[in-house]
C-alpha cells in the first residue's frame, strides 16, 4: 500500500496555522518534509512529529480552543451554527483525518472550520459552521466508520 503524504494547504487546515508560518517551520528545520515537483509532500511521521514539536504545540492548542471559544463568545449569530467535538478512539487517528480532510477539501462546505489533534492517544476533531454541513460531514463519518458496540 502507498504510504499517504500531506501538503501545506492540508497541514494549514489540520493545525490553524497560516501557510506563512508553515512555511517558516520548514526554514527552520522544526518542520521536515521533501519538495518533489515544486510542492512540498510530508509523511503521517512527519505532521505527526511537527505537531508534538515544543515550539508548535502550544499555536495549535490555542487555534483549536480559539475555535470552540469563538463559537462560544458569539452570541450574534445571523444563521444556525454548531459546534460540535469528537473524540475518536487510537486505532480509528489515520481513518479520521483521511476522512475529514478529503471530505472538507473535497466536499464543497463553505463556512466548515474544522481543527484536528491526533497528538495523544485519541483523536479529536472539532468542527464549527452550518448545521447542515456539519451534520452532512459528521454523519458521513459514521456512515463510512460505524461505532462499533
Amino acid at each position: 500500500m502507498q504510504e499517504k503524504y500531506y501538503v501545506i494547504n492540508e497541514l494549514v487546515m489540520f493545525t490553524g496555522l497560516t501557510d506563512r508560518t508553515i512555511r517558516n517551520y520548514l526554514s527552520s528545520g522544526i518542520l521536515q518534509g521533501e519538495k518533489v515537483d515544486g510542492m512540498w509532500r510530508f509523511t503521517s511521521d512527519q505532521v505527526e512529529e511537527f505537531v508534538k514539536h515544543p515550539a508548535v504545540r502550544p499555536s495549535i492548542l490555542a487555534k483549536k480552543n480559539g475555535l470552540v471559544y469563538d463559537f462560544l463568545a458569539d452570541d450574534q449569530k445571523k444563521t444556525q451554527e454548531v459546534c460540535v467535538i469528537l473524540d475518536i478512539p487510537g486505532k480509528e487517528k489515520k481513518k479520521s483525518i483521511e476522512y475529514f480532510g478529503k471530505s472538507i477539501n473535497e466536499g464543497g462546505f463553505q463556512n466548515m472550520q474544522f481543527s484536528y489533534d491526533g497528538v495523544k492517544e485519541n483523536s479529536r476533531v472539532i468542527l464549527k459552521g452550518a448545521v447542515d454541513e456539519v451534520m452532512r460531514l459528521v454523519n458521513g463519518y459514521y456512515k463510512a466508520n460505524p461505532i462499533e458496540a
